[in-house]
């Protein structure tokens, strides 16, 4: 088995492991605004070590409004609904040229965390496991509807981008 192979099914089963036996952590705090965050990551998170669309659909950029809803709050459900349908209508990238989940064109993780840091915000953190880089991205959560949901996530870039800002923009 390469190198690769074996790195990926290491990925694979670390984060089976990590999603799955989060699965009653994530029942019992149902309440935590980290939950949100952590679910968004076990649905879409597939996408860090594989690209077989066909049999694990489409990523998380390029799913409808209704699955937007589950995790976003209305506003930036709509920016992401938008840009979908951007890509889609120009065969090509709009505003979001990256991987909103691991701030990458080409993620790669290991360790990844999730973890209430301040009443609001979510961050997530993990390692790059061919540089070993730590990277952090923050969610900021509120409450909508009786339901915790993602309001902006923030790139720790030098810039500290967000993604409401990015998805903001005007489309060339």
């Amino acid at each position: 088995m390469s190198s690769i192979a074996a790195k990926c099914l290491a990925l694979s089963v670390s984060a089976a492991l990590a999603f799955g036996s989060g699965g009653a952590a994530l029942a019992a705090k149902a309440n935590n605004e980290a939950v949100v965050v952590a679910k968004l990551y076990k649905d879409f998170a597939w996408q860090a070590v594989a690209s077989q669309t066909d049999l694990f659909g489409e990523d998380l950029s390029h799913q409808g409004k209704a699955t937007f809803e589950k995790y976003f709050a209305p506003a930036l459900a709509d920016l992401l609904t938008r840009d979908a349908a951007c890509q889609v209508k120009s065969k090509g990238i709009c505003n979001l040229d990256f991987d909103l989940l691991f701030d990458s064109q080409d993620p790669r993780v290991t360790d990844l965390d999730v973890t209430s840091t301040s009443p609001g915000r979510v961050s997530v953190v993990y390692k790059d496991p061919v540089d070993d880089k730590t990277t952090r991205i923050d969610f900021d959560v509120a409450r909508v509807g009786g339901a915790w949901k993602i309001t902006d996530v923030v790139y720790r870039r030098p810039d500290k981008v967000s993604l409401k800002q990015l998805l903001s923009r005007q489309v060339p």
